[in-house]
């Protein structure tokens, strides 16, 4: 077993236990390239990463892909039409049967509505993240995006409520403010996961690691690789902590008793059973947000940010220029690529598989709150078993990343599967309450943890100091095929009026994806990487050099280039960092 590998394999308790602040700011060597480089950011502070671990923690995306998934649902039932020839004829009973609403110059079924909106969602942020993506790079604009982005969120999961009396009327406002509410929160997202590395890399242990003249590259790179995971695993984690508590909390008042509702035969009369839990659940989502995000912007450091924009830049197609060029970087940088055309089929059939599951839980529960509730707390449980049992295998038995990543796809392939069966059959499917329990359970097993792995995955594959940019592609990436599922099976469902065809769609994005990144071959991906580091520092000492011609006598040319040679030869991979933060 090789030193690295060794770095890799530990105990959960000592995972738990591990202390990055274990080391000060004195042990930073800064009298080395590493150290210059390490010292230009400041370390990162208890109260900055704990800062980092709340934020996800209060935007669990739970409201987002529940309640107002229920609520834009439950008002398209009340404002649609069973009989596309008799639109006039509002209201749909039946939230198992048929219910179409206008939808242009023609009609829908809700189903597809649904799914579309996803589409314009996701197209939308595509286009955002294209143009704007990159400004994380440049000043402190990755902080500014990401605190507007959050104020957005909020509201969109504030507003809901004002449609707590609608009788589906104004769904098209509802299927609006999800629109704004779901692009706002795609955007927290990027920028909140483009954030981890760097504050992963100046935790204290990684900083004085980083300097270390003892250690090996590969030494470094494993400490690195280390306490990324870690942050990554246990950022997810909180995430789905936050989910636990609100739904935890949810779940205990909708058992309230309620009176001020016309409940059905045999339905019991508690909260969690009236439509107006819905939106007090948004409100309650809204605010625990609120209460969690702030930290985060007061914790970090001054001097956490980029390099001023470029000259001659513009902020509009700075963008756009980024993008082109991380695709030129394509032939160097290889399996990176490779790597997002996977990410491209696996996220997008994770995303799609999420959504229908969301849309079928609002038909086969009948949009009840008490029981998108009581299934979301069971998936938040197992989740959070989920992530830390990777997190064990991962540190225990030193199962690399790929390996992890390639364990989750598969075992999300299942539930595509299982849906496929729908496709035919009328009670077998994901067609019962009792299934959409397993699909939860199993989902948070073995599905949540695919957010924080595929991070992990992405940040291996990345060149130091082009965090951002690829980060950024990386969610262009998603954005841009998070389209194509739901457009897919929006119109399969148009066309076969059966929603269920859709789960073939999602399974053969997973085989295709899984299949791909099987060559994804990461050490070869480094040696890429450290080729790459090379040619910039000689690039960059041939500048200098010619530099330091210009302004010399001609005399002294020759002793100046044999020490240059010298300097170029001995140079730290880690120079270039340098040059990348000015």
């Amino acid at each position: 077993m090789t030193e690295k590998k060794e770095e890799l394999v530990y105990s959960l308790k000592d995972q738990v236990l591990a202390d990055p602040f274990d080391a000060t700011e004195d042990q930073v060597d800064d009298s080395t390239d590493a150290g210059i480089i390490v010292k230009s950011q400041p370390p990162a502070t208890r109260w900055e990463l704990w800062g980092y671990y709340l934020y996800y923690n209060g935007n669990n995306g739970f409201t987002m892909n529940s309640y107002m998934t229920n609520i834009l649902q439950s008002l398209a039932f009340r404002g649609g039409f069973v009989d596309p020839a008799h639109p006039e004829i509002r209201g749909c009973p039946d939230s198992t049967g048929p219910c179409s609403v206008s939808w242009g110059s023609s009609s829908v079924p809700v189903q597809s509505m649904m799914l579309y909106l996803q589409a314009i969602s996701f197209s939308i942020q595509f286009f955002l993240f294209t143009t704007f993506g990159s400004l994380a790079d440049y000043g402190k604009w990755n902080r500014y995006i990401l605190l507007v982005a959050t104020v957005i969120c909020c509201a969109c999961q504030l507003l809901p409520i004002v449609f707590v009396n609608d009788d589906g009327t104004n769904w098209r406002g509802m299927l609006a403010l999800d629109v704004v509410g779901l692009i706002s929160y795609g955007v927290t997202l990027i920028f909140y996961f483009a954030a981890f590395p760097t504050l992963s890399d100046n935790l204290p242990v990684v900083r004085v690691a980083r300097t270390d003249p003892s250690l090996s590259k590969g030494d470094k790179m494993a400490v690195v690789e280390r306490w990324r995971n870690h942050v990554s695993a246990i950022s997810t984690t909180f995430s789905n902590i936050g989910f636990l508590v609100v739904t935890g909390v949810l779940s205990g008042a909708s058992y309230h008793p309620y009176e001020n509702h016309t409940f059905g035969p045999g339905e019991e009369h508690v909260l969690g059973n009236a439509p107006i839990f819905n939106y007090i659940a948004t409100v309650v989502c809204a605010g625990y947000f609120v209460i969690n995000a702030i930290p985060y912007f007061v914790a970090q450091p001054k001097g956490r940010r980029g390099p001023d924009l470029p000259a001659g830049e513009s902020h509009f197609t700075i963008g756009w220029k980024s993008v082109f060029q991380a695709i030129k970087e394509a032939r160097r940088f290889r399996y990176l690529f490779l790597y997002i055309f996977s990410y491209f089929l696996f996220s997008d059939a994770t995303s799609t598989m999420n959504q229908m599951v969301g849309i079928i839980q609002g038909n086969v529960t009948s949009f009840s709150a008490r029981q998108t509730t009581i299934l979301n707390l069971a998936s938040a449980v197992s989740s959070i078993v989920g992530c830390l049992f990777f997190l064990y295998i991962s540190k225990r038995f030193g199962v690399r990343t790929k390996h992890n990543l390639i364990i989750i796809i598969v075992m999300s392939g299942v539930m595509a599967v299982w849906g496929c069966f729908g496709i035919g059959l009328d009670n077998f499917g994901f067609k019962n309450t009792w299934e959409l329990w397993f699909f939860y359970v199993w989902s948070g097993l073995f599905t949540a943890p695919i957010w924080a792995w595929q991070n992990t995955m992405l940040a291996e594959l990345v060149p130091k100091g082009k965090e951002n940019l690829f980060f950024g592609l990386f969610g262009i990436v998603n954005k841009g095929s998070a389209w194509v599922g739901p457009v897919i099976i929006g119109a399969l469902t148009e066309t076969t009026d059966n929603m269920y065809t859709g789960w073939a769609v999602v399974l053969v994005f997973y085989v295709v994806g899984l299949a791909i990144l099987f060559f994804v071959n990461i050490e070869k991906a480094k040696l890429d990487i450290e080729k790459y580091y090379e040619e910039v520092e000689r690039e960059e000492a041939a500048a200098v050099l010619q530099q330091q011609q210009q302004q010399q006598p001609s005399s002294s040319f020759s002793s100046d280039i044999d020490q240059e040679k010298v300097q170029v030869d001995s140079y730290s991979i880690e120079k270039v960092h340098v040059s990348d933060q000015k």
